[in-house]
């Protein structure tokens, strides 16, 4: 789990040179950062229904101000943010993927083609790619005022691999007088999980984009992913040591 390091460039056309569609270029920070060097590269996507956050959680967590207005996200986006775990000085990639389940279909540019539909762009959405291949973590998204996004999340939660740890957030907590999702239904949503006892842990949480309330506790979920990221890697190297001491 999550020993692939995620890049978009391989999956849509362009130059050797050029910014994929949907990949966000590296800040100053973040370059100087990495050129230290990268221990560990952790993917953490973002799953929900149309207009519950995922976006609006996606620029939050690079460090964006907060914007009241809805503009639907019609592919994929990729980007790099500052995260590390605060007892070990290892230099952590963090990818955020904020994923579009279908996106729009948008024509080719340059070359025309004979058929109309040889003329159309692949679109980077989860019909395309398998959006949990080299994942570490997962964040699930609902509306407390939308009950329909609660059962979006009930239903794709069962398409996520057991090993990937979840979280499941509650948005919009700063709408609680038109909240239709009660805590209750949800935390007794995932106690009784039909999950493996060896199967990575689902977790709750609420927040609020507008006033970033939750933001700190999600940081701290991260920690999840990364730790299991962490033991993944070391077990790899401990069995590849014992093998090199059997060796006759």
């Amino acid at each position: 789990m999550g020993a692939e390091q995620s890049r978009t460039g391989a999956m849509v056309p362009g130059t050797a040179n050029a910014v994929p569609h949907g990949m966000s270029t590296l800040g100053p920070n973040l370059q100087k950062r990495f050129a230290k060097g990268i221990q560990y590269n952790m993917k953490v996507v973002i799953k929900g229904d149309r207009n519950v956050g995922k976006s609006c959680l996606f620029h939050r967590l690079q460090g964006q101000a907060f914007k009241d207005e809805y503009i639907p996200t019609q592919e994929i986006q990729v980007a790099c943010i500052q995260w590390n775990y605060k007892v070990t000085d290892d230099v952590v990639k963090v990818e955020i993927w904020d994923i579009v389940d279908k996106g729009k279909v948008k024509k080719r540019d340059g070359l025309k083609m004979d058929t109309e539909e040889a003329d159309l762009a692949p679109t980077l959405d989860a019909e395309f790619i398998d959006v949990y291949k080299g994942t570490s973590g997962v964040i699930m998204i609902l509306d407390i005022t939308k009950y329909w996004t609660y059962e979006y999340v009930q239903r794709e939660l069962k398409k996520v691999p057991l090993d990937i740890p979840v979280i499941i957030m509650a948005s919009h907590r700063d709408m609680e007088e038109k909240r239709s999702v009660l805590t209750e239904e949800v935390q007794t949503f995932i106690n009784e999980l039909d999950r493996p006892s060896d199967a990575a842990a689902v977790y709750y949480m609420e927040a609020s984009m507008k006033d970033g309330f939750g933001l700190k506790y999600l940081y701290r979920f991260f920690n999840v992913p990364f730790l299991e990221l962490q033991n993944w890697e070391l077990s790899l190297r401990l069995t590849q040591c014992l093998d090199l001491l059997n060796v006759k």
